[in-house]
C-alpha cells in the first residue's frame, strides 16, 4: 500500500494456536435485528469467551471498540448493517482504536448488507458466529479465507473528522438510498432485490428522458495526475468492493490502483447499448470519455460539488470538496 501504511500481521497463526480474542459490536436497530437479538444472546450466554457490546451512533461504536481495544481484541465481529460497518472503520481508521487493527468478521445483519456479501461471513448471523467460533478454535481452519481490502477515507474541507468505508456515492446514488429505506420500502423489505428494482426505475427514467426525477449534479472531479473532469453528471461512485448488489462490478478502469471510480455524465449517448455491459465491468468502444463514460482506477480523487453523498449506505452532506483517498488495509475473515 503507498505511503508506508503497516498491514495487520497474518492472523492465521492466530486460530492455529488458539489465540484469538473475539468481540462483537451489535446495532439493535440494524435491519436484520430488529425482530430481536433472542437467540444472538443465548448464543452468546452460552460463549461467554466472546466480549460483546451494542452501540447504535458511531460515539457508541467507538465506546465499544475502546473497550475491545483494552481486552485485547484480534477478530472483531460486526453484527449490524452497513452504516455500523462504515462506524467500525472509522473508529479503525481515523481514531486508531487499535494498534494494530484487529480481523474483521462482517454478519449479513443489515437492510442490504452489500458489505458484508463481499467481504463478509456466508448465512444467517447465527450460523455465521457458529462458523467463526470454529475457525477461531482451529475447528474450521481448512475452510476459511483471509484477505485485505483497502479502506477508503473521505475528508472534507471544512477540517471536520474524517470518514472511513468501502463504497462512496454521488449524485443519483443517495436518492435512491433514501428511497431504499423510505418510499418505495415502507415495510422494511431486506435484501439485494429493491436495490435493484430502484436502479432499474431510474435507468427508466434516464431513458424516457424524465429528468426531473433524476436530476443531474454539476461536479468538477480531479484524480492523480489527470486534468479535471468538469460537467453535469448523472452519478459517481468510488470503491473498494469486487462485488456491490446483485453481484454487480460497474467498474473497468485499468490502472494499478486501489480505488475504484466510475462517473456517468448527465444524458451520455449509447446508454441502453453499453449498459449489460458496463455493469460487469467490461469496456466497449462506445462506453468512451468523450461519450460521458468514465472509470478508472486512482490513488486519490477529488470531487467539488454541492449536495448529499453516501457512504456505505449513510448520507452525508458535502461542505466543500472531497478528497478521498486510502486509509490503510483492512482483513476481513469470508467462510
Amino acid at each position: 500500500m503507498r505511503g508506508g501504511i503497516p498491514s495487520p500481521p497474518d492472523l492465521h497463526d492466530l486460530a492455529r494456536c488458539r489465540a484469538v480474542t473475539i468481540g462483537m459490536v451489535t446495532n439493535p436497530r440494524s435491519g436484520g435485528n430488529k425482530k430481536g437479538l433472542g437467540k444472538i444472546r443465548e448464543f452468546l450466554a452460552r460463549n461467554p469467551g466472546i466480549h460483546h457490546g451494542e452501540a447504535v451512533t458511531p460515539s457508541e461504536v467507538q465506546g465499544v471498540l475502546a473497550d475491545f481495544a483494552s481486552k485485547g481484541v484480534n477478530l472483531l465481529v460486526v453484527n449490524g448493517g452497513d452504516g455500523t460497518v462504515q462506524s467500525v472503520l472509522t473508529a479503525l481508521y481515523v481514531r486508531s482504536l487499535f494498534s494494530v487493527p484487529p480481523l474483521l468478521a462482517l454478519l449479513q445483519a443489515g437492510t442490504t448488507s452489500m458489505l458484508s456479501r463481499d467481504v463478509g461471513v456466508r448465512g444467517t448471523p447465527l450460523a455465521a458466529l457458529a462458523k467463526i467460533l470454529d475457525w477461531s478454535t482451529g475447528a474450521g481452519a481448512g475452510n476459511q479465507s483471509v484477505f485485505e481490502r483497502p479502506v477508503l477515507k473521505i475528508s472534507q474541507a471544512d477540517d471536520s473528522e474524517p470518514i472511513c468505508g468501502m463504497f462512496f456515492g454521488a449524485g443519483a446514488i443517495p436518492q435512491g438510498i433514501d428511497l431504499c429505506h423510505t418510499s418505495m420500502n415502507p415495510n422494511g423489505v431486506r435484501g439485494e432485490l429493491l436495490p435493484g428494482l430502484i436502479i432499474a426505475r431510474f435507468l427508466l427514467a434516464v431513458l424516457t428522458g424524465k429528468g426531473t426525477f433524476v436530476p443531474s449534479t454539476d461536479m468538477e472531479i480531479r484524480f492523480d495526475a489527470a486534468p479535471p473532469l468538469e460537467n453535469s453528471y448523472l452519478f459517481a461512485m468510488i470503491s473498494t468492493l469486487e462485488r456491490l448488489f446483485l453481484g454487480l462490478h460497474p467498474f473497468w478502469g485499468t490502472e494499478a490502483a486501489p480505488l475504484r471510480f466510475t462517473a456517468l455524465k448527465a444524458n451520455p449517448p449509447y446508454l441502453l447499448r453499453n449498459l449489460p455491459y458496463l455493469l460487469r465491468g467490461r469496456r466497449t468502444t462506445t462506453a468512451s470519455p468523450e461519450n460521458g463514460f468514465f472509470s478508472h482506477n486512482v490513488w486519490e480523487i477529488t470531487l467539488d460539488f454541492k449536495g448529499k453523498f453516501t457512504l456505505d449506505g449513510e448520507i452525508f452532506e458535502a461542505k466543500g470538496p472531497l478528497i478521498i483517498e486510502p486509509a490503510g488495509p483492512a482483513r476481513f475473515l469470508k467462510i
